[in-house]
């Protein structure tokens, strides 16, 4: 199936975990925060949170600054 993230295609088999696609595509998740589908995510969901095909990612980085 495939996702994306940030509107890049990515390709994972069904019934894969939003933090089993972070570790395979090597996402640092450091600072980050999700949204699946316009849907943030908590970040103690991302292993519970099984994707669909066509899911739409969106990872959003946090910076300091003043």
């Amino acid at each position: 199936m495939q996702v994306f993230i940030n509107d890049k295609a990515f390709e994972c088999v069904h019934g894969t975990t939003l933090t089993e696609v972070l570790e395979s595509n090597a996402i640092l998740t450091d600072n980050i925060a999700i949204a699946v589908d316009f849907n943030v995510i908590p970040r103690p969901d991302w292993g519970k949170t099984v994707l669909q095909d066509g899911c739409k990612i969106i990872i959003i980085k946090a910076i300091q600054g003043g």
